[in-house]
């Protein structure tokens, strides 16, 4: 994903530091224009939601975040998943596997909710990174 992140829905930041953590918001596959990656809307009004797409744009949503802070992927030490369907596990699974090819995977936690806060985001993710020494 390229351009700016979508606005937070809520009054919170993106990200927040505190002493050498950086703790990222809930985050999730919407796009800067409200449009959600992964969920495509059929002429009729019916969305297909697409778990794989939307988890792999989780992820790059999330480093987006830390990019803003010079950080990127190797610096998160753990992540919290919310998946409204634990069906999706296998496709939330892979692309945490492919984002994290070749680089250490931070600590993870994936759990399953009713709902998130547009009905067709399917993944969120919270995250916490460390910051570089900046020595």
């Amino acid at each position: 994903m390229t351009g700016p992140l979508p606005a937070t829905r809520g009054a919170f930041p993106h990200a927040r530091v505190a002493g050498d953590l950086v703790h990222v918001s809930g985050t999730s596959a919407r796009r800067a224009d409200d449009t959600i990656e992964g969920a495509t809307i059929a002429g009729d009004g019916t969305a297909h939601l697409d778990a794989a797409v939307q988890s792999a744009a989780v992820l790059a949503n999330v480093e987006r975040v830390l990019i803003e802070l010079g950080l990127d992927r190797t610096d998160l030490v753990d992540a919290t998943a919310f998946l409204v369907d634990m069906g999706d596990f296998e496709a939330w699974n892979s692309a945490w596997a492919a984002f994290f090819d070749g680089v250490e995977a931070p600590a993870r936690t994936t759990v399953g909710v009713r709902a998130l806060p547009h009905p067709h985001l399917l993944v969120e993710v919270k995250a916490t990174a460390r910051l570089r020494d900046r020595s």
